[in-house]
């Protein structure tokens, strides 16, 4: 076997992560009164998947807690059980444990030790009613239910190679995978003693013998064996048609041959058979059809496939994304070393392994950017939680999950689209009779909508709640001191300090809100990712949140300007065009606009703005950006040339520079700044 067993444990870590992450989506998706076969039989498969896999490779809490969760989701497909609301929280809940039992590698504390036991205590005591099994041996099974499987006992021998490589999980997994069919009795024989029904002492060497009574097919028991095929040599053999241990004595008869097993299996089962012949041919029972999980049509449908994709790790990832930063700033030197010496050879090599650098930048751009629907998850998760905490009946509806995002930013947006979900359940829903008294439906409605704009991503979160009262912003900010009672503030400017630190409007604390922390880490850290969020609100109608994101943090085209002998770079993604500028013309006295093309457009001095001082030459330059749909001027002294840019953070000590998004290396060593147009926009605006 290529992998070791730990890489077969990590490997499974992170494949069952996203098996319960979808499992997770679709149980929040689903209406208990309107849930399909289709659905419960796609949550029984990932159960059992879940409960295999991790069985096999050793996690026996995973297994223990997946084991009856997927009995009772067994019954359910054969409508013995109900699905109900007490079983879809019961399953969110083992979603949440097996979770934490797959982030600590099992190693569980005290605390969760207790959430375990109580999980597993309240899906044994789950109210399943009677199963199928039970209806029959009370001779009460549906008409409905076609009886065409029989239940049957088989011998089974299990015999490890004697190379067996020590990667290969124990097989006593395979003996509890096998005991989860039915009744059983496994005998282990190892060079040290003979052990009955004890899997914790034999050697992952020692040979087993297991009686299994079941209605699964003979190919659901080959299946179980089916990765392990070259390492071991298993025997399946039928013995009989019926239950062999529901017969009274049975299960003693079968320990006292445990011996003879060993020497004579054929000697053992026709003492078996001979005694109980007579009691097996009354005693033949038979169940419901069996829907085995098709294996083996998977495998054909798989065999058939390219592999169009690998899973790869983050660390590698951004690996990448470090080298190919690196080469873009060793580009950025070539090419001025070409200028300076002026060599033809050196300059076609330079523009060569510029093209080059741009392919490659652009390939590992996309690699890692991930679609935004890979955290959605959570997000439903949460609202459904707090609707439930609160008493509220609430749809949240998501739209455009494919669209992708750098995952630097993704994993940035996590806590800001939290804190905004949790304000639109708790402040802006209202209760069932407020709605009901509002004329609006009982249940309210979150919706988040993901898209690209231009070469920007636009996350929308709507509610049709009941808005923000800017009365009660305004009293509120008075309270605080924050404005006069007599000062006129424009209604945008009110609505927007919800973000400003420890601004609350609720009237009481909870454990949901009211402290006044959130929105202010909102806009904080959507900020910190060259962010801006706005709010349109409606009082009785509904908020929307609006946040607009760059694609990607790490590198960028842009364009170098000088102020002075200062350099900056200004994203080219936001320039529309340069415009050379003999004098500069202001239109009126009241704005800063100036004519270009016929079109009044505003403009900020960036020497004057900046205060960098000096005198400015005679001939500048203008670059004409684009900013919310509008046109604005940037006016600089002199505009070098485009500059592919590798984003580097300035550290603590700039953080709250508020136009600047960055820092940059240029090719001669030396260092610019990286303007944030939106910023600069907003900032110098208000001023």
């Amino acid at each position: 076997m290529g992998e070791t067993i730990d890489q077969l444990r990590a490997s499974f870590i992170e494949e069952t992560r996203d098996l319960i992450n979808e499992l997770e989506d679709v149980l929040l998706s689903i209406e208990v009164d309107s849930v399909d076969s289709d659905t419960i039989d796609q949550i029984f498969r990932s159960v059992h998947t879940i409960k295999g896999s991790g069985g096999m490779l050793g996690f026996d809490k995973v297994l223990e807690v997946t084991h009856d969760l997927e009995d009772i989701y067994d019954k359910v497909r054969f409508g013995s059980v109900q699905f109900s609301l007490e079983l879809k929280d019961l399953s969110l809940e083992t979603i949440d444990i097996i979770k934490q039992l797959l982030a600590t590698n099992e190693n569980i504390n005290d605390t969760d030790k207790v959430r375990f036991a109580d999980l597993c205590r309240k899906i044994e005591l789950f109210d399943i009613g009677k199963s199928v099994n039970d209806d029959y041996a009370s001779g009460n099974a549906s008409d409905e239910l076609s009886a065409t499987e029989k239940n049957a006992t088989y011998f089974i021998k299990i015999t490890p190679e004697k190379k067996l490589p020590k990667e290969l999980s124990h097989p006593k997994f395979l003996v509890e995978e096998l005991s989860l069919l039915g009744s059983s009795l496994a005998f282990s024989l190892s060079a040290e003693s003979l052990l009955i029904d004890d899997f914790e002492k034999p050697g992952k060497k020692a040979t087993w013998v297991v009686f299994l009574s079941t209605f699964a097919p003979v190919d659901v028991i080959e299946n179980i064996f089916d990765w392990t095929k070259n390492e071991i040599k298993v025997q399946i053999e039928k013995i009989s048609d019926g239950d062999l241990f529901s017969i009274e004595g049975a299960r003693e008869a079968i320990e006292s041959l445990k011996e003879v097993v060993f020497e004579n299996p054929d000697r053992a089962i026709s003492v078996l058979i001979d005694k109980y012949s007579d009691q097996l041919d009354k005693n033949e029972i038979t169940e419901a059809q069996y829907v085995p999980i098709q294996h083996e049509e998977v495998k054909r449908q798989a065999d058939g496939k390219v592999i169009s994709s690998i899973r790869v790790s983050t660390d590698k990832i951004d690996q990448l994304m470090n080298l190919v930063s690196e080469m873009v700033t060793l580009q950025a030197r070539l090419n001025l070393l070409a200028d300076e010496i002026d060599d033809e050879r050196l300059t076609n090599i330079a523009e060569k392994y510029s093209s080059f650098s741009h392919l490659l930048r652009d390939n590992a751009f996309t690699i890692s950017l991930v679609p935004f629907g890979v955290t959605i998850t959570r997000y439903k998760r949460l609202v459904h939680d707090l609707s439930v905490q609160l008493n509220k009946k609430v749809y949240f509806i998501t739209e455009g999950e494919d669209t992708v995002l750098d995952k630097k930013i993704i994993e940035h947006l996590s806590d800001p689209i939290m804190h905004i979900l949790r304000n639109c359940v708790d402040h802006g829903i209202e209760s069932e009779d407020q709605r009901k008294e509002a004329g609006k439906p009982e249940n309210g409605q979150i919706q988040m909508k993901i898209f690209h704009q231009s070469n920007h991503v636009i996350i929308r979160i709507t509610d049709d709640g009941m808005g923000i009262d800017p009365e009660v912003i305004r009293n509120v900010a008075i309270q605080r001191k924050l404005i006069k009672a007599d000062q006129v503030v424009p209604e945008e400017e009110i609505i927007n300090m919800i973000f400003m630190p420890g601004f609350s409007s609720a009237k009481s604390i909870s454990n949901v809100s009211g402290r006044g922390v959130g929105l202010d880490v909102v806009k904080r850290n959507i900020s910190d990712i060259r962010g801006t969020i706005d709010i349109q609100t409606q009082k009785g109608e509904g908020t929307t949140f609006v946040i607009k994101l760059p694609l990607t943090l790490s590198i960028i085209d842009g364009l170098q300007v000088k102020i002075d002998n200062r350099d900056f770079i200004v994203p080219l993604i936001q320039i529309d065009k340069i415009v050379a500028l003999e004098e500069l013309k202001q239109e009126t006295t009241l704005s800063q606009v100036i004519n270009i093309d016929g079109v009044q457009i505003p403009y900020f001095d960036l020497r004057n703005d900046f205060e960098i001082g000096g005198t400015p030459p005679e001939r500048r330059e203008m670059v004409i950006a684009s900013y919310d749909n509008e046109k604005v001027a940037l006016i600089v002294d002199h505009v070098v040339g485009e500059n592919q840019t590798v984003l580097k953070s300035l550290g603590k000590h700039y953080k709250n520079q508020d136009f600047i998004s960055g820092g940059t290396i240029l090719g001669d060593g030396s260092v610019a700044l990286v303007l944030d147009i939106n910023r600069i926009v907003t900032g110098f605006s208000k001023k």
